[in-house]
């Protein structure tokens, strides 16, 4: 008899921070391991309620995966509680992100609220996968059909019948070739840029970071050390993607994409042998480190951007992070920087003060941000600052202060400004908790809906998401952006339609801004 395994990812609108739907490449992996393996399966991207519900009720599922973000645990609740209504008996499997990060959480002694969230006596979840499920949700499938315990099997959580929680993290998968492509059994025109029009489906060949900043929950999910697919399969699962499905634009979402840079060299040599960009007319968005950037101008490799670009590679999203000292620390963003200093800086560093270490750790990280976009640019790479704002210890001043030296960066002509938001499991996490400061409901409950990078996840005293709104329109409307951006079409005539693009998007979300307004009219 067929297993028929339904996987649903909740979908909630992209916020303002963002302005790109993504496709559920969580459920897209989990999906294509199991039919490799034998079982039928069918995705649900959509909002949670009766039209969703109707859908897995026709499919008759045996069982019912679900898989949430930290913003989306809500909707993934209000699934699962459906699913027990349309039949009591349906096994029902939280994992993702936010799975993960409560059970690291519960077993890093953070704090026991939110594992208990999600397995108690009245949840609709029966289990819980942490970590990487790939493997894990087969072979679990595999022993409730046989009779077999699940006890032994890492990576699966669960009430035992005595109240316990039983709970740990799936072993790391090493071999990712070995693991099936990801399915799209999905209509793929919902994933395009809010701003361009243009369908963005993303691709994701790494497996956690070098880097183990504070904020980040990569760690949580895929530990540490870097795992990467081999770039003859990356090369040819992109090369389906645009064969089937067009895309203008496909995106690497891969964390740590310049982990390793004979990957990376191959993976550009395979594109060129192959010329998507020429063919499809495909762009390329990645993302990249500072110290990336620095790695490549200290040792003269321009060139290797200037081949990036041949093949279609358009832009480099950078973590910029934070330009308070502070907040730097906290991210752990000193162990970044410090290694783009000379020897004799780092000596020097090392017996000031304090506060002495705080101006020299800023100005050398502004120092190397500026060299990084300017090197890009000078390849003809864009570069996409992420910016995050209200941070837990900064105070509104500090945040404009701070902001006011992100926004005078030039040629840096995007900016994403999501708003600080502490998840599960990751460093910043504990802190976050025991401040008393995260937004609960008005049952006491923590406030998940509000974990979206948009609307602001703590009380810190003044309306985050409205400064968000005001900072953003600031970085777009100054003198240096619009010096910035009128040098780049002189340069590259073609960019004003990204411009044209990203003020319409603006005009919509800020409509009453006059300013906007006059700049949309000026690009035609």
């Amino acid at each position: 008899m067929l297993v028929k395994v339904a996987l649903v990812q909740p979908h909630i609108a992209a916020g303002k921070s963002l302005g790109v739907e993504k496709a559920p490449e969580s459920i897209q992996a989990l999906a294509g391991q199991l039919e490799r393996e034998g079982y039928t399966t069918q995705m649900f991207h959509e909002k949670a309620g009766d039209k969703l519900y109707r859908k897995l009720g026709e499919f008759a599922p045996d069982y019912v995966g679900i898989s949430t973000m930290t913003p989306n645990f809500l909707e993934g609740r209000k699934t699962a509680k459906a699913v027990k209504e349309i039949n009591q008996n349906i096994p029902v499997i939280l994992g993702g992100w936010h799975a993960s990060g409560c059970v690291v959480s519960y077993l890093q002694n953070q704090e026991s609220e939110t594992i208990k969230e999600i397995l108690n006596p009245e949840s609709p979840f029966d289990f819980v996968v942490a970590g990487e499920g790939d493997l894990i949700l087969p072979e679990m499938i595999r022993r409730i059909e046989n009779g077999v315990k699940l006890d032994d099997l890492r990576g699966v959580g669960f009430l035992q019948d005595d109240g316990e929680i039983q709970v740990s993290i799936a072993n790391r998968i090493q071999s990712l070739d070995n693991l099936a492509d990801p399915s799209w059994g999905l209509p793929t025109d919902n994933y395009r840029d809010k701003r361009s029009g243009e369908l963005d489906l993303s691709v994701h060949f790494h497996r956690a970071c070098r880097f183990n900043c504070g904020f980040c929950s990569t760690p949580v999910v895929y530990g540490r050390g870097v795992r990467t697919f081999s770039a003859d399969r990356a090369v040819k699962y992109i090369d389906y993607v645009l064969e089937v499905f067009k895309p203008q634009v496909i995106t690497f979402t891969d964390e740590d994409f310049f982990a390793n840079p004979m990957w990376v060299d191959k993976i550009v040599e395979l594109i060129s042998q192959r010329d998507f960009n020429g063919k499809y007319g495909v762009e390329f968005d990645t993302f990249a480190s500072v110290n990336d950037l620095h790695r490549f101008e200290k040792r003269g490799e321009g060139w290797f951007l200037d081949k990036m670009k041949q093949v279609g590679f358009n832009s480099f999203t950078i973590g910029i992070e934070s330009l308070n000292p502070e907040i730097l620390r906290k991210y752990n963003k000193e162990r970044m920087i410090l290694p783009m200093m000379t020897k004799e800086q780092r000596a020097k560093f090392k017996w000031i003060s304090h506060q002495q270490q705080n101006k020299m750790l800023v100005g050398h990280y502004l120092k190397c941000i500026q060299e990084a976009i300017n090197f890009a640019y000078e390849h003809c790479i864009l570069v996409v600052g992420d910016y995050m704002l209200g941070n837990l210890g900064e105070n509104e001043k500090q945040v404009r202060e701070c902001f006011e030296k992100f926004c005078n960066l030039h040629n840096l002509l995007v900016a994403y400004l999501p708003i600080f938001t502490p998840f599960p499991g990751t460093g910043m996490w504990r802190e976050a908790y025991d401040s008393g400061k995260i937004i609960r409901d008005s049952a006491g409950n923590i406030d998940w809906s509000r974990f979206d990078a948009s609307t602001g996840a703590l009380d810190l005293g003044y309306d985050v998401a409205e400064l968000r709104n005001e900072l953003e329109l600031q970085f777009y409307i100054s003198e240096r952006y619009n010096k910035d951006m009128t040098q780049e079409i002189e340069k590259a005539p073609t960019r004003i339609r990204m411009f044209r693009a990203r003020f319409s998007y603006l005009n919509r979300l800020f409509p009453e801004n006059k300013l906007v307004k006059n700049r949309l009219k000026e690009l035609g």
